[in-house]
């Protein structure tokens, strides 16, 4: 996965910075608006992390999640996001150093900002917190997270700081760089036991209603973090106000699929509960 997600994030580098056409998708348009009419610019002007306060953001939040896992005695955990979080974003700003844009397309803005250090810093900080997070706070905390990665890398688009792809591209980093710190955390992907993998964690729930409601939450959530993405694009053009959002929710919503593979894998699932050991094998619903 962290690979694949890094092999994702060197095309859209490819495409959207080395090639006439890829600059002209995004250069050709995008701030033939008034900013300061945007939500997202309003958003800026109070103060939301981290459009503002970012090297703050990235401190408390890796802290926050370091103080979590520990309380929880979950060591491995706090190893990793004491890694990944900041070197998500130390990759970020090495990457614009070593990588260059050249300027192939008559543009206001021949900014080198691949990918966008500002949506790393939300993205990556969202995602420690809730790899340590009980699995029991997942429900309620994963929308609220979601709802603010949306809004931030929304917002840091339709302000001009940022290009669409320097958003996606900086959820693909975030990806790469946590699974990557991950599997190097010693998690043991290779040693789940043989009969959980005939058993879907999911499947293991007590009640019937259990997983329609799990569905129901995953659908509310999904259209929570949308919403936030195109109300922070607010006061654009519409075809902006619509790519902005866009590019704002589908990086909050890879992120969040991130980690909840992340939470699946078997030392993880160990540490947050004996979701699938053999002995849970009667609670299996079935069909």
């Amino acid at each position: 996965m962290g690979l694949t997600a890094g092999a994702l994030f060197f095309a859209l580098y490819l495409f959207f910075n080395l090639t006439a056409v890829g600059q002209s998708l995004e250069n050709g348009w995008a701030w033939k608006y008034e900013v300061f009419d945007t939500v997202g610019y309003w958003l800026r002007q109070h103060d939301l992390p981290p459009l503002s306060y970012d090297r703050a953001t990235i401190v408390v939040g890796t802290l926050l999640a370091v103080v979590v896992a520990v309380a929880r005695r979950h060591w491995r955990l706090a190893v990793w996001v004491a890694v990944a979080t900041p070197g998500a974003v130390l990759a970020s700003e090495g990457f614009k150093r070593v990588f260059d844009r050249p300027l192939l397309v008559d543009s206001r803005d021949d900014a080198v900002s691949y990918p966008s250090g500002h949506a790393v810093v939300v993205l990556a900080v969202a995602a420690a917190l809730l790899i340590v997070i009980p699995r029991s706070w997942t429900r309620w905390v994963a929308p609220v997270l979601g709802v603010w990665m949306a809004l931030a890398t929304a917002s840091i688009i339709v302000i001009g700081n940022h290009r669409p792809s320097e958003i996606i591209g900086a959820a693909l980093l975030t990806i790469t760089i946590f699974t990557l710190v991950g599997a190097a955390a010693h998690l043991r992907l290779h040693d789940r036991p043989a009969s959980s993998l005939t058993r879907p964690a999911v499947a293991t729930a007590g009640h019937p209603g259990d997983s329609a409601l799990t569905t129901w939450m995953l659908a509310g959530t999904v259209v929570l973090i949308a919403v936030a993405g195109f109300v922070a694009a607010w006061g654009a053009l519409p075809w902006v106000t619509a790519t902005d959002g866009a590019a704002g929710a589908v990086a909050s919503l890879l992120t969040l699929r991130l980690v909840f593979v992340m939470r699946s894998w078997p030392a993880v699932t160990r540490q947050n509960g004996p979701v699938d050991t053999p002995q849970e094998a009667p609670a299996v619903v079935k069909e």
